[in-house]
Parts: C-alpha cells; sequence; structure tokens
C-alpha cells in the first residue's frame, strides 16, 4: 500500500491547550511553546534587542502561569464558547489580568531550554484606549481584543538568527489566533529596520511609512495610525 501523503492545502489538525503549553518541534533542534516563569528574563533581554519589554502584567501572568488563560481555555470548544469565556473574563477580572489571558508570549528553546527566540503577541491596547475614549463601557472595548491581535514584539538570539525561528514563532501564533476566530494581527516597526520583507514572507500585508489601517471591514469605528518613520504590517483572517 502507498504511503498516504496529507493533501495539498489541507487545514493543520486543532490546537489543544496541552499542545501550546507543551510545544512543537521548531526549526535546528529547537522546541515552541508557551512562555514559563523561569523564561521571563531572558525573554526580556532578547525583547530588549527589539525596543520592548514583556508588559508588566503579562510578566506577572507568566510567572503565576495565567498568561493566554483564556485563549487556552477557548481552544477546547468553538469560537462561540471562547467569546463567552473572554466575556466572562473581561466583566469578573481588572482590564490587565483579563489584556494577560488573551495574550501569547511564545519562546523557542534550545534543547538545554535555554531561550533563543521570543514572540509577545498582546491585546490590542491602543484599539482598546480608542474605543474607552469613544464611549465604551470597558468590558465592552475589552471585547475588540477577541477580534484583534498586535505583535507587540519579535526577537531572536544572534547565535540563533537564520533558522527561520521567528517565522516559526509567528505562524505559530497564527495558528492559535485563526483558530479562536481573531480577524486581524498586527504589528509595526520602525523604517530603519527594514523587515517588510521577512513580514511579507510570513504572510503578512506591510504597509507604507506612515500608512494606517481601518477596522470598519469589522466593523469597529476608528483605525490604527502610523507614525512617519513608522511600517504597519497587518494579517487578516480569509472569509470562508
Amino acid at each position: 500500500m502507498g504511503k498516504r501523503t496529507a493533501r495539498k492545502g489541507a487545514r493543520p489538525a486543532p490546537l489543544s491547550a496541552g499542545r501550546v503549553r507543551a510545544g512543537w518541534p521548531g526549526p535546528a533542534g529547537t522546541r515552541i511553546r508557551l512562555a514559563r516563569v523561569r523564561d521571563t528574563d531572558a525573554a526580556d533581554t532578547l525583547l530588549d534587542m527589539a525596543g520592548v519589554r514583556l508588559m508588566p502584567a503579562l510578566r506577572s501572568a507568566i510567572e503565576t502561569g495565567t498568561s493566554a488563560s483564556v485563549l487556552l481555555a477557548g481552544l477546547g470548544g468553538t469560537t462561540k464558547t471562547f467569546f463567552e469565556t473572554a466575556v466572562l473574563a473581561f466583566i469578573t477580572q481588572p482590564m490587565p489580568e483579563s489584556m494577560s489571558g488573551i495574550s501569547l508570549p511564545l519562546v523557542a528553546v534550545a534543547q538545554d531550554e535555554k531561550v533563543v527566540g521570543v514572540l509577545a503577541v498582546t491585546a490590542p491596547g491602543t484599539i482598546i484606549e480608542k474605543a474607552l475614549e469613544h464611549g465604551y463601557e470597558p468590558h465592552r472595548a475589552l471585547t475588540m481584543g477577541v477580534a484583534v491581535a498586535k505583535v507587540h514584539g519579535l526577537a531572536v538570539a544572534e547565535t540563533a538568527r537564520g533558522q527561520g525561528l521567528a517565522a516559526a514563532l509567528l505562524n505559530r501564533s497564527w495558528q492559535v489566533y485563526e483558530q479562536l476566530g481573531f480577524l486581524v494581527l498586527y504589528g509595526s516597526y520602525d523604517t530603519e529596520r527594514d523587515l517588510g520583507a521577512f513580514y511579507s514572507r510570513c504572510g503578512y500585508t506591510v504597509l507604507d511609512p506612515g500608512q494606517g489601517f481601518s477596522l470598519a471591514p469589522i466593523d469597529i469605528p476608528f483605525g490604527i495610525h502610523a507614525g512617519p518613520n513608522e511600517c504597519v504590517f497587518t494579517r487578516w483572517r480569509r472569509r470562508r
């Protein structure tokens, strides 16, 4: 009998919370998994190279084992049950804790568990702030965090570059958010860093310097702006 091969274009198997915690094999013998308490210092050191650090509430959540809690709970159900779980968290928890629950800190670790890559995808703070300015109630503003997420920071150790770690981290994060029904992931970088080709290869649309984007396609009555020396990149969920 011939060897069975995966159908071209087939969707990957659904993720579970256990898979995200334990991780996946990554490039060059690494493993990509949810960040743990012992990873925080190394993650911050790497992110510092990208000009950011872990947000304090997210770092605290990693240290207490509660980061991505709402995302992980949602992976076991449907997009409807994920939304219901998220709304309950938004109503019952303080805003920083709620935002950490829908944020995803991933690391790439070598065989000795040394962190060689890190990606922090967070709740869209700018969008939530704009919603509050538009008069949204806090829990309603937070619901925008179940449709939109932001690539807050991505960094790879110099000794581990050129092996596809950054792309692997981005692709795994997209798999999580797409399964949960998120509509768009976005981020930005300074033009002097010249990262457009990289993000394009990873499936993102890179906008011109200073160009923002509208959220009207998902019924949010404002958008994201960019500074003159800032490039925004977006990846929208395909309509089915």
